[in-house]
Order: C-alpha cells, then structure tokens, then sequence
C-alpha cells in the first residue's frame, strides 16, 4: 500500500503543517519536529535547545513524565537536537494515537521545567563523555572552519560554561518563543483515515495560539580561505574529518550526492582503498550531513601515530574518480533496498518525511524516491565532483 499512497498534507489556523501517511500495521508512529536547534542560540547562551530537548521528557502541570505514558502503552520514544531542528518521535498502538496527541500538544505549551538542575548535570556530563569518545572537538573545530560567521560554529550541546551559567528563565523564554504550532511540522503515520487524523489533530493541536515569526539564522558566506588545517592538540590516536562545505540546492542535488557519498565509502571498491592498501590510512568513512544552511561532505578517518594524514591524496581521489555505472547499479540496489526496509517501521518512516518535508519542502511516495534513485546519472555525480573542487574544506586532527 505505501508504495503508491501519497502522503496527505493540511494544515491548521495557528500554522501547524501537519503530513499523514497511511501505514497497513496496527499501530502509530508520529514525528513533531520543531524548526529550532542550537543555531538558534544567543551568544553566551548555548546548549538551550539540548537542554530543553531532555526537560520534555519530564512531564507538564496536566501529566506526568512524557514516556511513562508511552512505555505503559507498550510504545517507544526518543529525540533529538541537532543545528536547525529539535525532533521528537514516539510509536504506540493505533489506538492510542489520540491520547499521544493529547500528551504532545500538552508539552508544547505546558511544561514544568522539573528538574532543571540535574538536567544541567547530565548535560554536562554528556559534552565530557562526547569529547572523550565521540570526537566532539573535531566536529566543533570542522563547524567553526566552515560556518566561522554562523552559529553552526557552537557545539548543539553548548560550551560547557554557557551551559553551567543557564538559568531556569532562559530556558522558559527559548520554550515560549519557539515551541509554538506555526514552528512545528507534524508527521502522523497510522492506520486511520486522514479525516480521523485531521479531527484528531484538531482537537488537541487547534486551540493553541500561534506564536511569533522567529527569522532563521544567518549563516554568512562560505569562508575563506578555502582550505583550511586544524590541529586539536589532545593525546588521542591519529583521527581526522576532512569536510567539504557544499550547497543544498534540491531534492535531487543531495539523492545524487548520498550516491556519490556511498560509492565512496565502499572500501575495496572505493578509490581511497589504495591508500588503505599503501599504509597511508588505518581506516575510513565518508558522510554526509544536510543542514539548513547546506551539506558537510566528510571524510572520516585514522592514520598510523608516525604518519601524517594524505590530504592531497585524499583530496585527488575524490575529485578525480570516474564513477563506473556497474558500481552505481550496484549502489542504487543498495539505497533502494535500504529505503524500502525503512518503511517496514513506522518510525523512520514518520522520521524521514519529517526531515525531507523540513528540508525540501517536498514529500515523495515511495515509489517516487526510487524512481528518484534510478533516474541520477553519472553525470550528476562528476558534477559533484566537480563542485568539491572548488568548495571550502577544512582537515581538523589530533596531533
């Protein structure tokens, strides 16, 4: 059935954009994404937006804590903060999709605020474990090279001491100006119809007043120079990112470039494998990353203690590879299969709309995004290629 059911869209009074997707199972999965993350942060008030994300959790003047209800449902929860975005998603059975509206809306403008002060804690305590074992420096000083004019340069969970000066008021003022209806973009997946999902909706959602326009962040222009090293001084193995800040033009613009990010994480098929095989890196990973303000392209990898990072060799493997098209069938029966096992779970299906909707503005079926993946051609990925030659990039390692 979900290959060929459009996902339906209406939207509420107050602002509230609201995509159902009918689902065949017995059960409801929904996605309340929020457009506000830790780019949203004032100076000197980092780590908000991750602190608020946790103090959801902790129930409102009508309920009491958010997950208690789900798990006695026999459902799950969970969210995340990253730069843009802060999104909540939860699954439980069909019939209690009403009573989780009912919980979600509560939240948004009933909140407590327990617990504030050892949610602090526990923030703090995550930057610590983060950078010991996540490689959280790396990524602060890869955001801080490529978007050194934009709040992308601060950690999502702030600088520990911003976060350590945080106040119980601002917290509040950060919730009422941006946890608001005509802020928010509601995903339902479920088996009732989208008449039952817009009464629903309407009924727990449409009396809460929209709040005020909030303007987005401004990111800057790409900086300069263009490439750029970084050197984190910490005793640490030989980890690296090399990163490449790129556009987000389309839809399509970043289905070719998650192709191209693949064939190049495929190691023995990959043109960095032969620096594998030369001793020149332990390992590798490539990513990428799609934000507001456009994508981080990245190589993630380690080298031996006594060896510096190829950067050039790096830098000409990945600009200069031809795409072969058995290696791009290949890779496109990977995503496809991929995509279509993700909407076996009602979650990463909620979750997927949710930031395609966010981000592009568009939500295919489907059977529209395969379609999607069988169209890209080699071409488009040599002029992906071709635009990382010419884009800002940074190496950041441990030394």
């Amino acid at each position: 059935m979900l290959w060929s059911e459009r996902v339906e869209t209406f939207t509420l009074k107050n602002g509230l954009k609201v995509h159902h997707q009918p689902y065949p199972e017995a059960i409801s999965g929904i996605a309340l994404l929020y457009r506000v993350g830790s780019a949203y942060e004032k100076v000197g008030k980092t780590g908000i937006a991750h602190i608020l994300e946790h103090l959801m959790f902790n129930g409102t003047a009508r309920y009491g804590p958010f997950s208690d209800y789900v798990e006695a449902w026999g459902g799950y929860d969970n969210a995340f903060t990253d730069r843009d975005i802060t999104l909540y998603h939860t699954v439980v059975p069909a019939n209690r999709l009403l009573h989780l509206l009912e919980l979600e809306a509560d939240r948004m403008t009933g909140l407590t605020f327990n617990n504030f002060r050892a949610e602090k804690s526990v923030i703090l305590e995550e930057y610590l474990l983060s950078e010991n074992e996540d490689d959280e420096r790396l990524w602060t000083e890869v955001f801080a090279a490529l978007w050194p004019d934009s709040p992308y340069s601060n950690p999502v969970s702030g600088w520990p001491e911003d976060v350590a000066n945080l106040t119980l008021g601002d917290v509040m003022e950060f919730y009422r100006l941006h946890y608001t209806p005509n802020n928010a973009l509601l995903v339902v997946v479920s088996p009732h119809s989208t008449e039952e999902v817009e009464r629903m909706v309407e009924e727990t959602f449409g009396a809460i007043p929209p709040g005020p326009d909030v303007r987005p962040p401004n990111h800057g222009p790409p900086p300069y120079p263009w490439r750029k090293d970084v050197v984190v001084k910490l005793s640490r193995p030989k980890r690296f990112v090399l990163a490449y800040r790129l556009g987000r033009p389309s839809l399509r613009y970043n289905t070719a470039l998650n192709l191209f990010t693949r064939i190049l994480d495929l190691e023995r098929s990959s043109p960095l494998w032969p620096l594998v095989e030369e001793g020149r890196l332990v390992t590798f990973n490539v990513r990428n990353y799609e934000y507001e303000g456009g994508n981080v392209f990245a190589v993630i990898g380690e080298v031996e203690p006594d060896r510096d990072v190829p950067r050039r060799e790096i830098e000409e493997a990945i600009t200069t590879f031809v795409p072969r098209e058995d290696v791009l069938r290949r890779v496109k029966r990977m995503f496809k299969s991929e995509f279509v096992f993700s909407y076996e779970e009602a979650e990463s299906v909620s979750v997927n709309i949710a930031l395609t909707s966010y981000l592009f503005g568009q939500v295919p079926t489907l059977r529209e995004s395969l379609d999607l993946y069988s169209s890209i051609t080699p071409e488009e990925l040599v002029e992906i290629r071709e635009g990382l030659r010419s884009s800002p990039s940074v190496l950041v390692r441990y030394q």
